[in-house]
């Protein structure tokens, strides 16, 4: 899949953040929707909270972030 303004949002966040979300968005369910609460609970996290909230609604997109984030790591 061709998303270039999720692979330019991935490159400019850095390997650490890239790695995090990475585990975040592998992980199961209950975790993805407890991330997602801590984002929102944190000041400032609610434009994280949304786009993890955008993709927990989309399983495609999820996936194909989870690819895009994979290659980046290679």
């Amino acid at each position: 899949m061709d998303w270039p303004e999720a692979e330019r949002f991935l490159e400019e966040i850095g390997p650490g953040a890239r790695h995090e979300l990475l585990r975040v968005l592998s992980s199961p369910a209950e975790v993805r929707a407890d991330v997602i609460r801590q984002f929102f609970d944190r000041e400032g996290g609610g434009e994280m909270a949304e786009l993890l909230m955008l993709l927990e609604e989309r399983e495609w997109a999820r996936q194909a972030m989870v690819d895009a984030l994979r290659r980046l790591e290679t």
